[in-house]
Parts: C-alpha cells; sequence; structure tokens
C-alpha cells in the first residue's frame, strides 16, 4: 500500500509544476490519469467471463455516504448538482468512464457502430447519458454505456452532459491522502476509494480551484442541439467579437495564444487565463492601425482562421 501513496506524491509533484507552468496544463494532466482507469472500465466486460465485468460507477464512487462536516451534513447535500451551462463531452478526447457490462452488447457495438460499418459512424441518442462532475471534468455515464464504449474506442463523435455536478464546495470538507479520503476537520479516514485514480483526480481538482480554472470541456451555445457536432472532430475555438460586434470568425486556440503574447498578456498569467476561460476582453491594434477591444467566446463554431489579422468583415448595421 506505501506504493499506491507513493505513486500518489509522485503524481501531484507533477501536477503542480504543470500548474506552475501554466494552469490550462491541469486538463491534460486530467486526462493522463483518468486514461488508465477509463481503459479498464472499458475493456472489463472483455477480459472477464460472462456476468463478470464489473458495474458502472456513480457519485458515490467519489464522495461516499458518511457525514462530512462538523454539522453532519453529507457531502450529496453540499455538492451542487445541474448547475448552469451545457457542456458537450469530446468521445476519444474527454474522460469518459463508459462501464459496458454485457459482453455480447459490447461485440456487437464494436462490430457495427464506427465509420464504413453496419450501422455508421457514432451517433449521439437519448439513451446517452452523461453526467459531468467539475472542476476535473470526468464523465459519469448513467445509459448507453456499450455503444458510447465503441464511439470513444473509435474516437468518433460527441454528447451533451445531461447533469453537472459541480464538486468544490467538498475540498473544504473532505481530501484525499494518497491512501484514503480524511474527513478535514476531525482527520477521521471516511473510505478508501477502489480505484485510486478517483482520488488522484479529486486532489488534482484542488490544484484546479485554487488555480481559477476549470476543465477545459467545450461550452455549447444554448442554440445548439444533441446531433448540431455528430460526427465531427472539430478544434478548439474561440468566437471572435470586435468592439462588441460578432465577426462571424473563430479563432484557433494556437491564433488566440498568439493575440494574446501580440497584446502583452503573458501565456499562463491569471489575465490570460480570463480571456480564454471567462471571455475576458483585452486590446489589439487591427492591421488598419486601429485598436479593437476583443473578446473571445469559448468555443464558436465558425470559419476558422489562425491570426487576428485575418479577421476582416466588421458587420454592418442592419447585416442580416
Amino acid at each position: 500500500m506505501a506504493d499506491r501513496r507513493e505513486r500518489f506524491e509522485n503524481v501531484m509533484a507533477m501536477a503542480k509544476d504543470v500548474a506552475a507552468a501554466d494552469p490550462l496544463g491541469l486538463s491534460t494532466m486530467v486526462r493522463l490519469i483518468a486514461a488508465p482507469l477509463q481503459a479498464r472500465a472499458m475493456a472489463s466486460a472483455a477480459y472477464q467471463p460472462l456476468h463478470k465485468a464489473r458495474s458502472a460507477f456513480d457519485l458515490s464512487d467519489f464522495i461516499g455516504l458518511s457525514s462530512v462536516t462538523p454539522e453532519g451534513l453529507s457531502a450529496d447535500s453540499l455538492i451542487r448538482r445541474s448547475i448552469p451551462g451545457r457542456y458537450r463531452l469530446r468521445l476519444g478526447r474527454d474522460p469518459i468512464l463508459s462501464v459496458p457490462w454485457k459482453r455480447p452488447c459490447l461485440a456487437n457495438a464494436v462490430a457495427n457502430i464506427g465509420h464504413a460499418r453496419r450501422l455508421g459512424q457514432w451517433r449521439a441518442r437519448s439513451n446517452h447519458k452523461v453526467e459531468l462532475l467539475l472542476p476535473f471534468g470526468l464523465g459519469l455515464v448513467h445509459g448507453g454505456n456499450h455503444s458510447l464504449a465503441a464511439g470513444i474506442a473509435n474516437a468518433e463523435g460527441t454528447v451533451i452532459a445531461q447533469d453537472v455536478t459541480d464538486l468544490s464546495p467538498l475540498y473544504e470538507h473532505l481530501r484525499y491522502d494518497g491512501m484514503s479520503v480524511v474527513r478535514t476537520h476531525d482527520g477521521f479516514r471516511l473510505w478508501e476509494p477502489i480505484e485510486e485514480e478517483f482520488g488522484i483526480l479529486f486532489e488534482i481538482g484542488r490544484l484546479m480551484v485554487e488555480q481559477g480554472v476549470r476543465y477545459d470541456v467545450q461550452v455549447v451555445a444554448e442554440d445548439e442541439d444533441e446531433g448540431s457536432a455528430e460526427g465531427e472532430n472539430f478544434p478548439i475555438c474561440y468566437r471572435v467579437s470586435f468592439d462588441g460586434k460578432d465577426t462571424g470568425y473563430s479563432l484557433s486556440s494556437s491564433g488566440a495564444t498568439r493575440a494574446l503574447l501580440q497584446a502583452g498578456v503573458e501565456s499562463g498569467s491569471a489575465e490570460a487565463r480570463s480571456v480564454i476561460l471567462d471571455g475576458k476582453a483585452f486590446t489589439y491594434r487591427h492591421r488598419e492601425g486601429r485598436q479593437v477591444r476583443v473578446e473571445l467566446e469559448h468555443y464558436g463554431r465558425r470559419p476558422l482562421v489562425n491570426d487576428l489579422k485575418h479577421v476582416n468583415h466588421m458587420p454592418r448595421s442592419g447585416d442580416d
């Protein structure tokens, strides 16, 4: 068991190094640590005899059932469920814990779902239900495990989280020490996570809260429906507004970084994070030489460019 604590300490040392260099890198750290957990979950039905696959994960794997405050409140009563915001998870990129439990159903999905397969490329369906845990961005599957596993393995498609749960209020009351989840106010060891990645991800989430970032899951516009991005492997991009007017363009992630550097905003700084994550405006000298106030809206889906100098259309009043 000492190896488990050592692994935790090693991971957290690396996570702190990443946060010191650029806190946005913690999202990549989440994907790095969640990958083996996701693989074990998806492949359980393949490795185990019939009817012996593990059961699906749920929120209790993170928060347990015990009281966590001096007043006796449970973790469940503290967390914020169904918080505002819609998020689209990309299969094969974002950490989604799909746990298929029937080998024949998994075999059917793997054989028939995918590009050029009998059932075609993976598409979101009404039975695909995913709960997103913030701040560290893990997706728990509550419906459609078998087809989701095929989509994840093929890295095809996207799914909108049906529920969003913010675990941030728990950081005041709980911590993971590499072995157990510990109650902060009295040091009582509540439980030992079966999967060590749960505890590690929880503590990476604490770093995210401290650094003012969250997992870089895609924000979904209110007018987008479940199927509007089916089959796309679209890049991270940012809808561009000049002086409060939508230009009709999106800027690539690298283009956004370059624009900030040109505006004198240091990559990885608090100001850069506020622009990239929260849409804070910054000032940019356009190619005509005039100053414009630029706002970047996370993940707008528009014609994609790599530099602000290529954004040349300014909407006229009255344009449709």
